[in-house]
C-alpha cells in the first residue's frame, strides 16, 4: 500500500512511545488478567492499519489516535463482562465508555453487528511518576466473551480485511454471530433456563451424583473438599457401583469407619478414606468384588490404614511404599 510520507512520518514519531505504552499496559494487566483465568491480548496498530484509519478523515490528533495501542480482555461469559469493567477501573481512570450504557443499544433487533463493550482510558492521575510521558495517553480496551472474540478472530478478514466485497460472506459471518449470541443467552442464563418448565428434568446417573455430594457435604467441612465435587463425586460413584453400595449405604460405611478408626482422618482426602473404609467393611467384601472386575483399580498409599492384603493386590495401585 502506498502511504504519504507525512502519514508515515507522523507513525514513525508516535510508535516508539506507543510501545512504551504497551510495555507498560502489558506488565500491569497481563499477568493480573491471566491469574483469573482471562486471556489477554494486545497489539499496537501497523503502519497500514494506521494509515487507513486516518484516511477516515474521524481522526482530528493523528498522534494521539485512540487506538493506536489496543488491548482486549477475554472472559468466559458476558456475566463476566462487568467484572473485568472493574478491574480495568481498578488500574486506569475512565474516560470514554461505548457504549455508553450498559442497557442501551444503536443496534436495531434484527442487527447483529460489532458493539462489543471498548473502554477509552489513560494512566491514573499521580499513579507513578516513572514515564509520565506516558501519561495522557488514551488507548482502547475491548472486553470481549470467548464466543465473541472467537467470531471476530474467525470472521475477521471477510468482514474487513478483504479486497472483494461480498454479501453473501458478510450475511454468512453475521448469521453466525446471531448463532453465537443465543448461545451466549443460554449459557449465561443457564441456572434460569435449567428451572423452566419442560426442561427442569434429571436422570438416574443425576440424582446419585447429587446424592453422593450431600452424603460428602455431611462427612467434610467445605476446607477439606475440592472445588470440584463433581468430579470427586464421579471417581467415587465409579467405586460404589463396582462394590455395590449405594449413597444412603456409604454414610452409614463412614460413620462405622471414623468410629473404628477414633476419628476424622484430616490427613486423608475424601477418596481415601472412603476407599479405607470401604475396604475395612466386611459386609463391603471390597476383595471379593475387585475379582468382578479385573481391569478396575483402586489408588492407595502408605498414610491409609488398610487390611493387608490391600498390599499385594494386583488391582491396588500404590503411590509411594506399599502399607504393612
Amino acid at each position: 500500500m502506498k502511504i504519504n510520507n507525512v502519514i508515515r512520518l507522523a507513525y514513525i514519531n508516535s510508535e516508539p512511545l506507543y510501545k512504551r505504552l504497551e510495555n507498560d499496559v502489558r506488565d500491569r494487566l497481563k499477568a493480573a488478567a491471566e491469574a483469573r483465568r482471562w486471556f489477554f491480548i494486545y497489539r499496537v496498530k501497523t503502519l497500514e492499519s494506521f494509515a487507513m484509519k486516518i484516511e477516515t478523515g474521524r481522526v482530528t490528533n493523528p498522534s494521539l489516535l485512540e487506538d493506536f495501542f489496543a488491548c482486549t480482555i477475554v472472559v468466559p461469559t458476558i456475566n463476566d463482562i462487568a467484572v473485568a469493567e472493574e478491574f480495568v477501573y481498578d488500574h486506569y481512570d475512565k474516560l470514554v465508555r461505548r457504549p455508553t450504557d450498559p442497557l442501551q443499544t444503536h443496534k436495531k433487533s434484527s442487527s447483529f453487528e460489532f458493539d462489543d463493550l471498548r473502554l477509552y482510558v489513560k494512566r491514573k492521575t499521580g499513579l507513578s511518576s516513572a514515564s509520565e510521558d506516558l501519561n495522557d495517553l488514551v488507548f482502547e480496551i475491548q472486553i470481549k466473551t470467548v464466543l465473541q472474540y472467537a467470531w471476530s478472530v474467525a470472521t475477521h478478514d471477510l468482514i474487513y480485511k478483504t479486497d472483494a466485497v461480498s454479501w453473501t460472506k458478510e450475511r454468512i459471518a453475521f448469521q453466525v454471530k446471531a448463532m453465537l449470541e443465543h448461545a451466549e443467552l443460554a449459557i449465561s442464563e443457564a441456572p434460569s433456563l435449567a428451572t423452566a418448565k419442560g426442561f427442569d428434568k434429571k436422570d438416574t446417573y443425576t440424582s446419585e451424583i447429587t446424592e453422593l455430594i450431600v452424603v460428602i457435604q455431611k462427612i467434610w467441612e467445605e476446607d477439606f473438599l475440592p472445588s470440584d465435587m463433581k468430579r470427586l463425586s464421579e471417581n467415587i460413584s465409579n467405586i460404589l457401583r463396582v462394590v455395590g453400595v449405594t449413597p444412603t449405604k456409604l454414610d452409614d460405611i463412614l460413620h462405622k469407619e471414623i468410629v473404628r478408626n477414633g476419628i476424622l482422618p484430616s490427613d486423608l482426602s475424601p477418596y481415601a478414606f472412603i476407599v479405607q473404609a470401604l475396604a475395612n467393611n466386611r459386609e463391603v467384601d471390597l476383595i471379593s468384588k475387585l475379582k468382578t472386575r479385573r481391569k478396575f483399580c483402586l489408588l492407595m498409599h502408605s498414610g491409609m490404614d488398610l487390611p493387608k492384603w490391600c498390599s499385594t493386590h494386583p488391582q491396588c495401585i500404590w503411590i509411594g511404599p506399599k502399607g504393612e
